[in-house]
């Protein structure tokens, strides 16, 4: 998964509580039929949180008011152009349709078989990609997508991950999913999770990559291990890599109802395979 991307911000799900039912469901479970539903599924969003000042947290990362919460780093786009017209290296965009994002949320809990583990991929993946002409220095990388545009349980993906993906969840199983996935993770406040390397070392074609990736109005840096070959003349670029998030990283608890009988595990695991071409100007 490629995982040079540019800080943006990202939704985030707050758990609900078990007996009020306020919670959203990211896993459907349709075997506790309308008690869970009921649990789960049809109650109103808990309040947004008061704005909170801008304050350092343990291992790294800041948590920012709610007023700044959507507002995007500036984009380094533009200084990559500059160096890209001087010589110094070359400018990619990210191509959305021969990229792939899979992002892959596990269920938990003693009622866990009740659910699903779900599959989400992002199709409209945006960003750009800056190759240094010599050695990595100066090199960067910004991704960044809307969960809105997120694709849900699609039946070929979840073939391809084996027995543990196996259930074959209905139309309005993945429509559920999806409203409560919005509604959980405050997609209106936070619409999109966005990615931006602060740092670059190794060696083509295998770099260590500093990422700050910010969800939920809050940043946070991972140690990601990219490989990517140097592309030749105009040939595109290619990159893979992959990380694990935790929900519980960028404040967010993840969902637990009946008393954590049926809930949604801590880790997120997010695999990359990024395409990107030659480009004259920023997106």
């Amino acid at each position: 998964m490629q995982v040079l991307t540019r800080a943006s911000e990202v939704p985030s799900r707050r758990a609900a509580s078990p007996t009020t039912g306020s919670a959203s469901r990211w896993t459907s479970a349709p075997a506790l039929g309308a008690i869970v539903l009921a649990l789960a599924g049809c109650s109103s969003a808990p309040p947004a949180p008061p704005a909170t000042s801008a304050a350092a947290r343990p291992g790294g990362g800041t948590v920012e008011t709610s007023a700044n919460a959507n507002d995007e780093a500036a984009s380094a786009c533009a200084g990559w152009l500059a160096a890209q017209q001087r010589g110094e290296g070359r400018l990619y965009r990210v191509d959305a349709a021969a990229s792939q994002v899979r992002i892959h949320v596990f269920r938990a809990g003693r009622l866990a078989k009740a659910g699903h583990n779900h599959v989400l991929g992002v199709e409209r993946l945006e960003g750009q990609v800056f190759v240094p002409a010599q050695g990595i220095a100066g090199a960067g990388l910004e991704l960044g997508f809307r969960l809105a545009d997120l694709a849900i349980d699609k039946p070929e993906w979840r073939a391809a991950l084996g027995p543990e993906f196996a259930s074959v969840p209905s139309a309005s199983d993945i429509a559920g999913t999806r409203a409560n996935l919005l509604r959980t993770v405050d997609g209106e406040r936070f619409p999109a999770i966005t990615m931006r390397s602060t740092a670059v070392a190794g060696a083509f074609p295998v770099l260590a990559v500093k990422l700050a990736v910010r969800w939920h109005g809050q940043s946070r840096e991972f140690d990601v291990p990219v490989r990517v070959a140097r592309p030749a003349g105009e040939a595109a670029l290619r990159a893979q890599g992959a990380l694990v998030l935790r929900q519980s990283d960028f404040g967010i608890a993840p969902l637990s109802i009946l008393g954590g009988l049926l809930a949604v595990q801590d880790e997120l695991t997010v695999e990359v395979d990024v395409a990107a071409r030659p480009a004259d100007t920023c997106g």
